[in-house]
């Protein structure tokens, strides 16, 4: 009941420097990724059909020293853990029960490499990767449509001797974050994954471009999970050793997912490449699939039951 590409999607990093929830061609070409809104209010979001192609010239923190607005409020002096923010722009506190986009989910002292924009960046990008499973309290969910933002190093007075990961959540056709009113911090643990899950309309395992969909929308594929595989050294072990890994990690994951083992709904597993690795983001995407037709409701359960019931 597996499947999974040689040439995969890499997890993209987006163009502001923050992990993309996506699927930008796990080892291989660019393909869709959720993409964070802007830092400046004059550019637009990501296309929602996620096919715009991410920055790859450099790494994460390179692009995340985007000054914010002038006109906007300022940030706060001292990030805090739990603090919601309104938005990428004017970064400012707001209660979390009122309408923001952001949640401060972790303040990581270290000056390590805060002398080096590339190196330091890749360390940023790992390091906010990491802290989102634990965050929303599910340790397979490093992978969802909750996804990690480092806050910019233009608006934390104290870059130098911090990392700031902000969570946000994308919205389900990939054209931005949510406005939200509730906080994130257990939000997995307490309402399930499959609120937060990403579908597209290919196989994942098939194409290089799965186009991400709303998951009300008919779609052959659901992301239930993903892990964060590797360490910030840049070094990218081999795609064998990545898919072994993967593998070890999603089937089982797919199997508790569905309930059953099924030949026409299947794992799949893809994760990053060498490129992205080099930029700090080390990840594993599992999948179930379809192997014929589409579904609009969640799989989760479905054990031996017909596709067709889930059309």
């Amino acid at each position: 009941m597996t499947d999974h590409r040689t040439t995969r999607p890499l997890l993209a990093v987006a163009t502001i420097g923050t992990l993309c929830v996506g699927l930008t061609a796990c080892g291989g070409s660019d393909s869709p990724a959720v993409t964070p809104p802007p830092t400046t209010a004059t550019t637009s979001s990501a296309a929602p059909t996620s096919e715009s192609t991410p920055s790859s010239s450099s790494p994460s923190s390179s692009s995340s020293e985007a000054t914010p607005s002038s006109s906007s409020a300022a940030a706060p002096a001292a990030f805090k853990v739990g603090q919601c923010l309104t938005d990428t722009v004017d970064w400012a506190v707001t209660p979390c029960n009122q309408q923001h986009k952001l949640e401060v989910m972790s303040v990581v002292k270290t000056s390590k490499d805060a002398d080096d924009i590339l190196k330091r960046g890749v360390l940023r990008t790992w390091t906010c990767n990491n802290a989102v499973a634990k965050y929303v309290g599910e340790p397979s969910a490093a992978f969802s449509r909750i996804l990690d933002q480092p806050v910019p190093t233009a608006v934390d007075s104290d870059a130098a001797h911090q990392i700031v990961c902000a969570a946000a959540v994308a919205k389900p056709d990939d054209s931005g974050y949510e406005d939200i009113n509730y906080a994130l911090k257990n939000r997995i643990k307490d309402k399930g994954y499959v609120n937060y899950r990403i579908c597209t309309k290919e196989r994942p395992s098939k194409t290089d471009s799965p186009k991400i969909v709303p998951c009300t929308d008919p779609h052959r594929a659901e992301t239930i999970g993903g892990y964060v595989i590797g360490t910030a050294d840049g070094k990218y072990p081999g795609s064998k050793a990545v898919d072994k890994r993967a593998l070890q990690k999603c089937v089982p994951l797919a199997k508790n997912y569905i309930g059953a083992g099924r030949s026409d709904v299947i794992a799949a597993a893809n994760s990053t490449g060498a490129r992205g690795w080099k930029q700090g983001t080390t990840m594993t995407a599992c999948f179930v699939e379809a192997t014929n037709g589409t579904f609009t409701k969640p799989l989760k359960g479905i054990k031996n039951k017909p596709l067709s019931a889930y059309k």
